[in-house]
């Protein structure tokens, strides 16, 4: 089958129409005498490559003509028609590659607009695509029926989107039962533009954890803490979130300080235990500060080994000699080589020093080879920093862990905390000096953010119930065990008055529901027993938190994964509701802000 030429305009110009008309010519030689009769002009019009005539005239003057693709048939008169309904047939033929398929189901352009435009958001297509030439070719080959729109109604139709999504969204967070974690951060364009994200988290009725952005907007200076928190505000009533806020994690910045501060006071009545429970500090942006400070202690081998990567990626000529120079002292390359890491990102640079590590004997090669390579790390600087790279591995794990955005982290953060002030412990009379420094100041930044763990997260690993008070315990016994019983208690008393204050506010809730003649979540026809049951529990003398804390733990090995909602979907496992509508709210507590991130 041909295909037509898509560059052709479509425009044939029918001056050909007459080429296969019978011609007279006379000879300047024999003018007057009879005229003689010439063979027909050659053909010329486009439409002949796809036709072909059958036989000759017949007796009514018409010529039989097949179309080459389709096999359709064509009785025309050439000399009075011309080529003009052959030229129509071309633009039609259902069997010519470009040519517009006929279909009998009219497209609903509402329907199409809005898949257009979903396509658009997805993909990241600019609106003038469909202004394209090709693409409108396309959607005509598609259904000749589609209408063509413009840039600017591709625009309104994404922003249409938007606020039908927006409005679906804002009715499910007004709908939730349980209260919204919030994180946010400000960055700051190359074009010096600041930009500010916030993000909600929550756990919602089928116990998934959900993060969804409510707002990416442009922020110009000043970023000051009252300008942020008046911004946090304004954003929340656009929500009408502003009496749902459980808790805001953002990083250590003085201007973050300041503007919890004044937004606790803002929503001072509508906050759990007034705000409490308010603050939660990014854990891993304190780990990264803890990391980098003791960076800064060997930063003579660190930035000799970032100066010999940079050397082999300059150029490709670099590159290729040092492959040489891997495949000379035989070591297997399985991890993508060397890599360059970024200074203000701590686990770049523990990925850079173990790559470099693995290299160590191929950079050697290089060094007696290539005369320029002069950064070539010492023995002892090579030895230094195979034990900073054994000793980062735990903080690149824990990172890893409660980076985890698919998951609830909350009460994952207690036994990580736990294990880094362990581990610098255990690192504190290292036989090198250096390391020993470097582990100094890990320890002061750790004291100055963690040396009292959070109370909301401790909380958090209590409501696991793998966990509960066992674990922090076993943890606060190993670490000093003259003031375990003493963390303990301010623990418990944190715990029981968080639950209090759900108490306090479902107790209102199930009167406001009692007074309109209905009992909430209990099925039809166990109003009685669920009332006998109430007053049951309460004539024991112990709360729903009483009871669960009295529950035996679960077995770690039955239940691999950590988190409580899992459990409480269980059917070897149902938490009391109250407790429930508790954990919900702390297990969707984010300690890393990261996550604030589009």
């Amino acid at each position: 089958m041909e295909a037509i030429d898509l560059n052709d305009d479509g425009n044939d110009v029918m001056d050909e129409d007459i080429e296969d008309q019978e011609v007279l010519e006379y000879s300047e030689a024999n003018r007057g005498t009879q005229p003689r009769q010439v063979q027909p002009r050659r053909k010329v019009s486009r439409c002949w490559r796809k036709f072909t005539i059958l036989g000759g005239k017949l007796s009514d003057g018409t010529t039989k003509i097949r179309c080459n693709l389709c096999k359709r048939f064509y009785f025309l008169n050439l000399r009075k028609n011309g080529t003009s309904t052959l030229t129509r047939h071309m633009k039609v033929c259902p069997k010519a590659v470009g040519t517009p398929r006929s279909s009998s189901r009219k497209v609903d352009m509402t329907v199409f607009r809005e898949m257009i435009a979903m396509a658009i958001i997805e993909h990241d297509l600019p609106y003038k695509f469909l202004e394209y030439k090709r693409i409108r070719m396309a959607f005509t080959y598609a259904n000749s029926s589609i209408e063509y729109w413009s840039r600017n109604t591709a625009a309104s139709d994404v922003l249409k989107i938007y606020e039908r999504e927006k409005q679906k969204l804002r009715k499910i967070l007004n709908d939730l039962h349980g209260r919204v974690c919030l994180t946010t951060d400000l960055w700051r364009a190359i074009t010096i533009e600041g930009y500010l994200c916030l993000t909600a988290h929550y756990v919602d009725d089928d116990w998934n954890l959900q993060a969804k952005i409510l707002s990416f907007v442009a922020f110009p200076p000043p970023h000051t803490g009252i300008a942020i928190a008046m911004k946090l505000v304004e954003l929340l009533k656009e929500w009408g979130l502003e009496k749902k806020v459980f808790c805001l994690t953002v990083d250590n910045a003085s201007s973050n300080d300041s503007m919890q501060s004044i937004l606790k006071r803002q929503l001072h009545k509508d906050l759990v235990c007034g705000g409490e429970f308010f603050h939660v500090r990014c854990s891993t942006h304190i780990l990264n500060l803890i990391v980098q400070d003791g960076l800064a202690v060997i930063g003579g081998a660190l930035q000799k080994i970032r100066e010999s990567v940079k050397f082999v990626r300059g150029s490709e000529s670099r590159e290729i000699m040092f492959q040489s120079c891997v495949e000379t002292v035989g070591v297997e390359d399985d991890e993508g080589g060397l890599a360059l890491d970024v200074s203000t990102r701590w686990n770049s640079t523990f990925l850079m020093l173990s790559r470099a590590v693995k290299f160590k004997h191929a950079l050697g090669h290089l060094a007696d080879v290539e005369a320029s390579y002069v950064s070539f790390p010492s023995y002892f600087e090579w030895r230094r920093a195979e034990m900073l790279s054994e000793l980062l591995k735990p903080f690149s794990e824990i990172t890893d862990l409660i980076s985890g955005s698919s998951y609830p982290t909350s009460n994952l953060y207690f036994n990580e905390i736990w294990m880094i002030e362990c581990w610098l412990r255990a690192h504190a009379n290292s036989s090198d000096q250096v390391i020993c420094e470097m582990v100094k100041c890990m320890k002061l930044k750790f004291d100055k953010y963690w040396e009292e763990y959070s109370d909301i997260l401790a909380i958090a690993a209590v409501l696991d119930p793998r966990l509960k008070f066992e674990i922090l315990e076993y943890c606060f016994s190993v670490l000093d065990q003259s003031t375990c019983k003493r963390r303990l208690a301010n623990v418990r008393s944190k715990i029981y008055k968080l639950f209090g204050a759900y108490k306090k506010n479902q107790r209102i809730s199930s009167a406001a529901t009692t007074s309109q003649g209905e009992i909430p979540d209990v099925p039809a026809g166990y109003g009685g027993f669920y009332a006998f049951f109430s007053q049951k529990a309460v004539g024991s003398g112990k709360s729903t938190l009483d009871i669960y804390l009295d529950e035996p733990l679960l077995d770690m090995a039955a239940y691999k994964k950590p988190l409580f909602e899992n459990a409480a979907k269980s059917d070897d496992y149902a938490p009391p509701r109250r407790l429930a509508v508790v954990s919900r709210g702390d297990s969707a507590i984010v300690g890393e802000k990261e996550r604030g991130r589009p």
